[in-house]
Order: C-alpha cells, then sequence, then structure tokens
C-alpha cells in the first residue's frame, strides 16, 4: 500500500502544480537584448521569430514587469519576494539573436541555440545559466556563487571574466582570455590555439580532461 500511496500523493502534488500554472503571451517592441533583474527564471532560444511567454501562477504574471528600451527587453518584479508563488514560474522567450544578456538574481537562465558574431553574457546570481549555440566571439562575465556553463556554446575567442566561488566553464577554440578572482573554478574546452589567463586568490583556469 506504501508505493501506491507515494504514487498517489505524487500525482495529486503534480496536478496542483499545474492547475496553477497560467500562460501570458505579451506583445513587445523588437529586441536583440534582455536585462533581468530579480529571482527569475528564463529559456531564451535564438534563430526562431520573436515572442514572449510567461508562465506561472496569478501572483508572478501580474507582478512581472516587461518594457523595450532602445531594442533592450528589460525584466523585473514589482515585487522582490516571489518566494510564494506556485510552481515553478518562468519566462520563455524566443528571438531572432541574442546579442546580449544582463542578468542579476537567483533563477535559472537556459540559452539555446545562439548564434551570430558575438555574444555578451553578464551574470550576477545564485542560480544557473547555461547556454549552446555557436559564435565567433562570446565575452562573458560572471560573479556570485553559482554555475555558469557554456561549454555547448561552441565560440571561437571567448574573454572570460570571473569573480566568485561558483565554476564556470567555457569553449574556445580560437583565443581564450581568462581572468578568475577568487576561490572560483574554470574549465575550458575545445583546445583553444592560444590562451592568456590571470588567477587572483586561490581559484583556477584549467583545461577540461
Amino acid at each position: 500500500m506504501r508505493p501506491l500511496f507515494l504514487l498517489s500523493v505524487l500525482s495529486l502534488a503534480c496536478l496542483s502544480s499545474l492547475a496553477h500554472a497560467d500562460e501570458q503571451t505579451r506583445t513587445v517592441a523588437a529586441f536583440n537584448a534582455i536585462d533581468i533583474r530579480g529571482p527569475i527564471s528564463i529559456e531564451v532560444e535564438s534563430g526562431k521569430e520573436q515572442s514572449l511567454l510567461l508562465r506561472g501562477d496569478q501572483k508572478f504574471l501580474s507582478g512581472v514587469i516587461t518594457e523595450v528600451v532602445n531594442g533592450e527587453l528589460k525584466i523585473s518584479m514589482k515585487d522582490k519576494d516571489i518566494k510564494k508563488t506556485e510552481g515553478d514560474p518562468r519566462i520563455i522567450i524566443t528571438m531572432p539573436t541574442l546579442r546580449k544578456l544582463i542578468a542579476e538574481g537567483a533563477g535559472e537562465k537556459i540559452l539555446t541555440k545562439l548564434n551570430g558574431p558575438r555574444v555578451d553574457i553578464s551574470y550576477k546570481g545564485a542560480g544557473r545559466l547555461a547556454a549552446d549555440g555557436q559564435v565567433d566571439w562570446l565575452r562573458l562575465k560572471a560573479q556570485g556563487v553559482g554555475e555558469v556553463d557554456t561549454k555547448a556554446l561552441l565560440a571561437k575567442n571567448v574573454d572570460v571574466n570571473f569573480e566568485g566561488i561558483g565554476s564556470v566553464k567555457v569553449y574556445s577554440s580560437g583565443e581564450l582570455n581568462a581572468v578568475v578572482r577568487g576561490m572560483g573554478e574554470l574549465t575550458y574546452y575545445g583546445k583553444p590555439k592560444i590562451v592568456h589567463k590571470s588567477v587572483a586568490g586561490i581559484g583556477s583556469v584549467n583545461a577540461a580532461k
């Protein structure tokens, strides 16, 4: 009976979560950059027509502010505390090309199919950021205690500046310029032809094994 009871409880929990999940599509001006502040999870997929979808309970949907300023989508929360929202609230974005991402706060940031000559990513928080795709040049700045995994983002040249106690993974096949401050660990993939590295503190910059 115990396994059946646990299964029933899990099923009810899943149904309860789904029951509270609503979706809201927003229409905004064209943008190629994103600036997100707050504990908000986002998924961004490049190479598609622009769309902006919010998924979560009504408290989350009504609390998210979105506006486009000079080609940059700015996302923030009216109420800085969204811990009481139900389920797994997040923002799902599709766009032709992501040129720049600025993200501050906890939550998950997932970037897929990035493309173009260059992408700039600035991440400060305690969550997780992951990216894939192919670009000529990645400029990455990471601060905090989270995890940044861009090893699936195939970049020719990479400039990375990492300050914190988490971990960062990048891919470079050309030139890698890496600066690490603090206790963080930076691992690089792709066997770059040129590597310049600077470490201050007890952090590290190492090739993947």
